[in-house]
């Protein structure tokens, strides 16, 4: 009997793996199809495994899964207060200035909403980069101490076998 390759193992259908005790050859032939890859999905399943394609998620699922009570603890969130009070700063600043140099209502209330947007976004930018070079300076601080830590302990180590040496030579 000569040996499958697998394009024959693929190709033909396999045989259902229980038979009947009289029939051995089912048995022999009974190799399940492998897929070409283990951790590929079959054809057309989509992302999920019961074979449909996942929804996509649109604007209105979004606002969705909004609680309400989310809104109430916006302040606590890091860098959040800085960038809206830099925000209200500006916009009042910019939108109050334009009113006094005789623009219309109308253009300094949006100078003032433009300035709030465009002042919070850019605080809260720099407040995050400010914090991830603070991670990245504090995580360096740790392992400098650790590795001077571990100096410190070798030298000890060292200090304490160059004691036992000289005891042992006395």
């Amino acid at each position: 009997m000569a040996a499958d390759t697998r394009e024959d193992t693929q190709a033909r259908p396999s045989a259902p793996l229980t038979s009947t005790p009289h029939d051995k050859k089912t048995e022999l032939y009974a190799v399940p199809v492998a897929p070409p890859n283990a951790n590929a999905l079959p054809q057309g399943s989509g992302l999920n495994t019961a074979g449909g394609k996942a929804k996509e998620a649109g604007v209105f699922d979004a606002l969705r899964s909004i609680k309400p009570s989310e809104f109430k603890e916006v302040h606590k969130k890091p860098c959040v207060r800085d960038a809206l009070l830099t925000g209200i700063g500006g916009g009042f600043g910019i939108g109050g200035v334009r009113a006094i140099w005789g623009a219309t209502v109308w253009s300094s209330c949006n100078w003032a909403v433009g300035s709030f947007v465009f002042g919070s976004f850019l605080m809260y930018e720099f407040c995050q980069r400010r914090r991830l070079l603070e991670m990245a300076g504090m995580k360096r601080a740790v392992e400098v101490i650790d590795r001077k830590q571990v100096e410190k302990q070798k030298k000890a180590e060292e200090f304490r076998a160059a004691k036992r040496k000289a005891q042992d030579e006395n």
